[in-house]
């Protein structure tokens, strides 16, 4: 107990120790402590003071610094990790930022006192500990302190290793803390801008899976007046046609006056509309670069998505906007959702390797070659049919079962582009839709024509759409490879270069269902244009690559045409079911339930299940773009991780002080170490430090905190104490007058002893003698 012959009456110093002093005390509001005290009237002499006190209220008062700093990280944790969307804007988030800097030096502070906490603990217990230690609390904020000669000096410390491997974890663990908890907080409560879940629910179409992708196309059920325009309806597997004519023209350096809008022109797309969307059609060539494939290095793919699955998803996604505005969701101030279709929805995926040849009369009895089926491993062909020997400048298979003369017959006017339809068999074209010969206008005795490998398949993609209709007046749909590392090899130089593009053809790996076209099928391709006097291959041949061979171009358009009209299979399949709906008191009337869309508690349409058990269903997941509270990556789990080890380490912190009731708020900064230490006496160990310290021995001297008299030797008062003081202090206790006469006191006793114990046993000794 620390002694001052000035000082106020007992019952003024338990005031000052009350309740309220020890709150803002802990809190670090020395000033506001002592004007209140000059408020009161104590004056400004120092009182006695208790270094450390066993009282349980007091201690948990003394933990009232963790309260905001742990209930913030905690709250932000736990926020954080059930998620919350807050809206598309958020104001003042400079705010959070400030907030977040503010709520890292209340941590740092936290984070101080623990370690002093357990410091004091050490020191209560009666125990030493290094200098460095001592320090430690202030210099938590320093990185550098992690290899600084005041910590390792614990280390090289003579002191139980169990102390020492504490003092160390903790203080490690501290400084790692400090330096982290900043940047935790800050990304746990700044809220993100990203798309976010706004609901989910399965939808149905009726039309069965093997109608809307079937294996097979033989053109049974197209209408005739599909070969010929004006009659052409969007379900034609020709229809719109010409946006492979402007794909032509954007290619060319041209833009079409109907693409000159900026949301429509794309490098690689043109847009192919529905009955309610308005897809992408996507054609890429010159796909391979390898001058040693064996494939076609001009070949062409295409994709495009399945015109009923988008009207569908447009479907869901104008419904999705009726049910928002009727929700108590966070969602219903916005329209810009985005609807997305992933696991099991399909679409055309199209590759057409071409190459030239020559007719040179009827009597030609030559073998006609296709290229080898474009997309398909080597391991799908039979070796012993691939020829180079062929006039196509690429590897290429013969088939017999087409005569030169039977490609002369082909019907139309010989200065125009003709095609003729050649269903090619499986063996050995493994991996071929269709074969197709393209007569190019006959400018003299001999045919010059196109012998082009057709591949087809439906793949996996995912397609996504916007609520908001786009200038059209029609919803946007967008789509891409679904989990394309899972489909292809690693190891194909094919597969890395294609692996964030949109379409891919690589057998036998993706598409995943093949698909056989007939002739019946494929001549609607080539409808008849009144309009033009010419057919729609004639028409599209005339607009070709600028600088490159017709072989390029016949690629391009087949590729284009023959996914235009694969997409359009189940046109007229449409969304079914009826919407759930709850009663709107306000409006006396039931509207379609939006909360029960968002909760993600079932379907939102509700169907008859043996009328639909055949129907294809998908599902439909739906997300909006604005700020929210989520732990979605690597590093909102990281910086989780980091406050939930600070708020453990608080917990222990306020667990051992309700559980032991012991507290202290002394030498909690610089100045009242440096008190301490002045109040101190000098030692062997510390002579040439005054102007520095380079030698670690002076922080691994193990130290104790313990009271020493005043000078007028009724009073006492704390000092630091290492061992060569409590031994200079134990010597100078034995040279006082008082020790030398109980030493002489004792000195006596103990001769008198000896005498006694000597006689008895020479009295003994005598006895057995006789």
């Amino acid at each position: 107990m620390e002694k001052n012959s000035d000082r106020k009456p007992q019952v003024e110093e338990e005031e000052i120790a009350s309740i309220q002093w020890a709150i803002f005390r802990s809190l670090g509001l020395n000033l506001l402590v002592y004007v209140l005290q000059n408020l009161l009237g104590f004056g400004l002499d120092e009182i006695p003071k208790k270094a450390f006190q066993r009282d349980r209220l007091m201690a948990l008062l003394r933990s009232t610094i963790h309260i905001l700093p742990f209930t913030v990280a905690l709250g932000e944790v736990i926020i954080n990790w059930r998620g919350y969307y807050i809206g598309a804007n958020v104001n003042g988030l400079n705010l959070l930022q400030f907030a977040a800097k503010l709520h890292e030096m209340a941590m740092q502070s936290s984070l101080a006192v623990i370690v002093f906490g357990y410091v004091r603990h050490v020191v209560f217990s009666g125990n030493a500990l290094p200098i460095g230690a001592l320090l430690s609390g202030l210099q938590l904020t320093q990185v550098s302190y992690l290899w600084s000669m005041e910590l390792w000096g614990i280390v090289a410390a003579k002191i139980p290793w169990r102390r020492k491997v504490a003092v160390m974890t903790l203080i490690i663990v501290a400084v790692l803390l400090a330096s982290t908890v900043g940047p935790s907080s800050a990304i746990l409560l700044i809220p993100n801008l990203n798309y976010w879940p706004a609901g989910s629910t399965g939808i149905w179409m009726n039309v069965t899976a093997q109608d809307l992708w079937p294996s097979r196309l033989d053109g049974s059920n197209i209408p005739g007046y599909c070969l010929q325009a004006p009659n052409i309806t969007n379900g034609c597997p020709s229809s719109e046609w010409e946006s492979i004519s402007d794909y032509l023209l954007l290619a060319n350096g041209k833009i079409p006056s109907q693409l000159r809008s900026p949301f429509l022109v794309s490098p690689y797309s043109v847009p192919l509309t529905g009955q309610g969307s308005l897809r992408q059609l996507i054609i890429q060539h010159h796909i391979y670069d390898n001058e040693t494939a064996p494939f076609d290095q001009e070949a062409a793919q295409a994709t495009t998505q399945q015109s009923a699955v988008a009207d569908a998803l447009a479907a869901t996604s104008a419904l999705w906007d009726i049910a928002v505005q009727n929700s108590d969701s966070p969602f219903y101030d916005q329209r810009d959702a985005v609807q997305s279709i992933g696991a099991g929805n399909f679409q055309p995926y199209t590759l057409v390797s071409c190459g030239a040849d020559v007719i040179l009369d009827q009597t030609d009895d030559r073998p006609v070659a296709f290229p080898i089926p474009p997309g398909s491993s080597p391991e799908m062909l039979n070796r012993a049919n691939v020829t180079t020997d062929s006039a196509l400048a690429m590897y290429a298979i013969e088939y017999s079962g087409l005569t030169r003369s039977e490609i002369l017959d082909t019907p139309g006017p010989e200065w125009e582009y003709r095609v003729k339809w050649v269903e090619l068999p499986e063996n050995p074209f493994n991996g071929t839709s269709i074969g197709a010969v393209i007569l190019q206008p006959k400018m003299n005795e001999t045919q010059e024509i196109l012998l082009c490998n057709l591949a087809a398949g439906w793949g996996s993609s995912s397609m996504n759409m916007s609520s908001s209709p786009a200038a059209s007046g029609t919803d946007v749909t967008s789509s891409s490879l679904y989990d394309p590392e899972s489909l292809l090899p690693q190891s194909s130089d094919y597969s890395r270069r294609i692996a964030d593009s949109v379409v891919m053809f690589e057998l036998p790996q993706f598409p995943q269902r093949k698909i056989s076209i007939s002739e019946g099928w494929a001549r609607y391709l080539d409808a008849s244009i009144p309009a033009l006097n010419t057919t729609v291959i004639h028409a599209l041949m005339g607009r070709k690559l600028n600088g490159h061979d017709d072989a390029t171009s016949a690629n391009i358009i087949l590729a284009g045409l023959l996914a235009n009209g694969l997409a359009r299979t189940g046109f007229d399949s449409q969304l079914q079911g009826k919407m759930r709906t709850a009663f709107n008191p306000k409006l006396n009337t039931s509207i379609p339930d939006g909360d029960f869309w968002f909760s993600g508690k079932g379907d939102m349409f509700q169907v008859d299940a043996a009328g639909s058990k055949d129907w294809v269903k998908l599902r439909v997941d739906s997300s909006v773009e604005g700020y929210a509270f989520s732990t979605e990556g690597f590093a909102p789990k990281l910086t989780a991780a980091v406050l939930l080890i600070y708020c453990a380490l608080v917990m222990a912190h306020i667990c051992y002080a309700a559980v032991s009731g012991v507290s202290s708020q002394s030498w909690n900064s610089i100045a009242e170490l440096v008190v301490l230490a002045v109040n101190s006496s000098s030692t062997m160990q510390l002579r040439n430090t005054c102007a520095g310290i380079s030698q670690m021995c002076v922080f691994r001297s193990p130290i104790r905190i313990l009271t020493s008299k005043d000078f007028n030797d009724e009073d006492d008062h704390l000092e630091l104490l290492d061992k060569d003081i409590l031994f200079q202090q134990t010597m100078e206790m034995l040279n006082t007058a008082e020790w030398r006469h109980y030493w002489l006191w004792y000195y006596l006793h103990f001769l008198f002893y000896m005498y006694i114990t000597t006689s008895l046993v020479l009295v003994g000794h005598i006895e057995s003698d006789d």
